[in-house]
């Protein structure tokens, strides 16, 4: 069913298999849809083809456009996507299981189409407590993957405290269980978490624990929780249905099940009470769900359900106390939504670019209370092989990062020669002194948090495909430098009169070659707002410009991966 986007007006019925066809040029330029390896914007200006688009890290089927129009295919079901597939020029979607509608929402401007359709999901959540916007989060995953213990996270915490870093959360990743699922301490690494916890709080933090719904086969609680059917049953009835994940094959928690909550509940509960005060979530992703041919769930969630219903589940349990990189149709509820992992490069293929411009799109669908991952992406995770990020890349990224709703590290920033680690703790205090005003623009926002530059002024067309700028808030416009060995970058300024943050100069229109050394992101504040001005000037002028040299890596930790490191102290 080929559609002209101009004359288009009401919603659309869709059999099972009928595909619907948008010239993507009658549209202007496209925002949405999601998480994508390879992150394009606007949309046009890649290519995506996803034979089973259900969700994956955060993804929603939903795709707007310039010419004043919001498309959202209001399904749990997985669809068939494809945008400029070849460069065909068309955006297709279809769903080869079920029937399904697509609902449409018009307006004069995208702006005001978009926000027909944020109300019509329910969006805004509830923000978080304002000390989190300011907060420089830590978690342990870079800098100890695979290999965390109680000793190693006090010792992660009291270096935190002895370089200053306004930090109050800290997140206990991957392998702190005895095995994934029996969702209790290691008695070998972690002999006394109560004490651990204590000894924490004393610091000043809050520790979350990161946490999945998987139960592995090794785990000593899975025989039972297949038997009970908390976990979700196969077709046989005889066992619990298997899947695959990155950390070993495991059952899933079946949360359409009251057993199932019940047992999750429990179990998450016992680690509040010796101390969790909130959760780090992962899983809920479909490809991370038993194939639905052998699944028996108490009630089938739909494809990409489920992680509404893990969702579901912490906000009813730690309401704002919880991230998440996985998300499909869950914008309303108080959660902090995260990227998923990025790579540690420069590129738009999940690296630094592909940082900036997921945000943008994830944004606009609705998760703008957003954490850009780790600062400087997922190091070596991935393959210990891949080289450390250069000093430049570690600036670059914090430069962008402290400029998002929320800010978190992994890899250490003092692991760099201290030229490197003052930047970044410069800018770790620069976004601090930003969560009275990121409080003020949350709790009263009609509008993103983050947000592309087109959004206050749509009516701009030149603002539409502007990828490497971005507001927080109404009044504060920031353009991270995301290529290597740049020092002056092109800056291009909506309407009104500016602020240059680092010089106190007034300016406007488009800027030619703007000064950008590293450190040094081009920043600038409406004049509109001068309180703002006078809080960050202060801060940002305490960070020493152009100090970081391109082409270097002073850090050597590379060690995490293994079991056999040391710790100071």
């Amino acid at each position: 069913m080929n559609i002209d986007i101009l004359n288009l007006e009401s919603d659309i019925r869709l059999h099972a298999g009928e595909h619907l066809v948008f010239d993507l040029a009658s549209g202007g330029h496209w925002y949405g849809h999601g998480f994508n390896h390879v992150q394009a914007y606007p949309l046009e200006t890649g290519q995506i083809e996803n034979d089973a688009f259900a969700v994956n890290n955060i993804q929603c089927p939903v795709w707007m456009c310039s010419a004043g129009l919001v498309l959202f295919a209001d399904t749990m079901a997985p669809l068939r996507v494809s945008i400029n597939s070849r460069g065909d020029g068309q955006l297709r979607v279809s769903c080869p299981d079920e029937p399904f509608t697509v609902r449409v929402f018009r307006g004069i401007t995208l702006t005001e189409a978009h926000g027909k359709w944020l109300r019509h999901i329910g969006w805004p959540n509830c923000p978080p407590d304002a000390s989190l916007f300011g907060d420089s989060l830590f978690c342990t995953w870079t800098q100890y993957p695979r290999c965390i213990s109680q000793k190693r996270v006090l010792d992660m915490a009291r270096q935190i405290r002895d370089r200053g870093y306004p930090c109050r959360t800290l997140l206990i990743d991957d392998r702190w269980e005895n095995c994934f699922g029996d969702l209790e301490f290691s008695e070998t690494d972690f002999p006394d978490p109560r004490e651990m916890f204590s000894e924490l709080r004393e610091m000043g933090f809050d520790a979350w624990l990161w946490v999945t719904p998987f139960v592995n086969v090794e785990a000593t609680c899975f025989a039972a929780l297949a038997r009970e059917r908390v976990l979700v049953s196969n077709k046989s009835g005889n066992n619990a249905a298997l899947l695959k994940w990155w950390g070993g094959t495991a059952g899933l928690v079946d949360l359409t099940a009251p057993h199932g909550c019940d047992w999750y509940r429990s179990k998450l509960k016992n680690l509040m009470d010796i101390g969790a005060a909130g959760f780090k979530i992962d899983g809920g992703d479909r490809k991370y769900q038993p194939p639905s041919a052998d699944c028996v769930w108490h009630v089938d969630p739909g494809a990409s359900g489920y992680s509404d219903r893990l969702l579901s589940f912490f906000d009813d349990l730690v309401p704002n106390r919880c991230e998440t990189r996985t998300a499909w149709l869950s914008q309303k509820r108080p959660i902090i939504w995260r990227e998923g992992g990025k790579d540690s490069h420069w590129g738009a293929d999940n690296g630094l670019k592909a940082m900036v411009t997921l945000g943008l799109h994830l944004s606009l669908l609705g998760y703008d209370l957003l954490i850009p991952d780790m600062v400087p992406g997922r190091v070596q995770t991935m393959n210990a092989e891949d080289p450390l990020p250069t000093d430049e890349l570690m600036t670059r990224w914090i430069e962008a990062s402290a400029f998002f709703p929320f800010l978190q590290f992994s890899y250490f920033p003092w692991n760099y020669a201290r030229d490197t680690a003052d930047a970044a703790l410069g800018y770790a205090r620069v976004h601090k002194v930003l969560e009275a005003y990121m409080k003020i623009q949350a709790e009263n926002r009609r509008s993103p948090l983050l947000r592309p530059l087109w959004y206050e002024w749509p009516e701009h067309q030149y603002l539409y495909t502007v990828s490497d700028e971005f507001m927080l808030g109404a009044d504060l416009l920031a353009a991270p430098v995301l290529d290597e060995g740049v020092t002056r970058r092109d800056v291009l300024l909506p309407p009104g009169n500016w602020i240059d943050v680092w010089t106190g100069r007034e300016v406007s229109g488009a800027l030619c070659a703007w000064p950008a050394p590293c450190p040094g992101i081009p920043l600038f504040v409406h004049s509109r707002n001068p309180i703002l001005m006078d809080v960050l000037r202060p801060v940002v002028k305490t960070i020493r410009k152009g100090t970081v040299s391109t082409g270097i890596t002073t850090s050597a930790w590379n060690s995490g991966l293994t079991r056999d490191i040391t710790v100071s102290g």
